[in-house]
């Protein structure tokens, strides 16, 4: 398969113009098709400590159906990194995504599956994300499952050139399929 011969900062404008063109609609519609796949993948897998996340810039919401069987964390922006915390109370944080600003935190090693949005996927895994790594940073050495969310037009045909830092998801689930990824 074809490496992107764009750089990643290319890919990533292109494909936020590409996310920012869908409408309201196409986003809440889609977002509850993922997200209840989403939770009986969960049930399926037998998971109870989930990392979730708030969504932006019309994003996949995932977190319509997941809450009713697990544990939800969400991530919070700390300086240079993502913390973990259980909360049912949010503000906007940093870049305006709404963060637990209370709430119970808890070690990565405790967390069975985190969530993760993007930009755009390859067949790999490997995913375009704002690129400032914290997802990376969040998912390194984690032994987790690890399932990318996103719009089936945001799954490339390409391969997306990783960084030696880059974390590989195991599963990526749109409203179309659930795709196990090749590495």
């Amino acid at each position: 398969m074809e490496v992107y011969k764009y750089n990643k900062k290319e890919l990533r404008r292109k494909a936020l113009n590409e996310r920012r063109l869908c409408s309201k609609k196409f986003v809440f519609l889609r977002s509850l098709s993922i997200s209840r796949k989403l939770a009986n993948f969960l049930k399926l897998k037998n998971v109870k400590n989930v990392v979730s996340y708030n969504p932006i810039n019309n994003e996949v919401q995932p977190n319509f159906f997941i809450s009713t069987n697990v544990n939800v964390f969400f991530t919070k922006i700390n300086v240079e990194s993502l913390r973990i915390a259980q909360s049912k109370n949010f503000k906007k944080g940093k870049f305006s995504v709404l963060e637990p600003f209370c709430g119970t935190y808890t070690f990565k090693k405790q967390i069975e599956c985190f969530i993760v949005p993007a930009l755009a996927f390859d067949k790999r895994g490997y995913r375009i994300g704002y690129g400032m790594g914290f997802y990376d940073k969040l998912l390194q050495n984690s032994k987790a499952l690890k399932i990318g969310v996103g719009f089936d037009f945001q799954v490339k045909d390409f391969n997306i050139k990783e960084d030696k830092f880059d974390v590989s998801l195991d599963y990526i689930i749109t409203e179309k399929r659930i795709l196990k990824c090749r590495r």
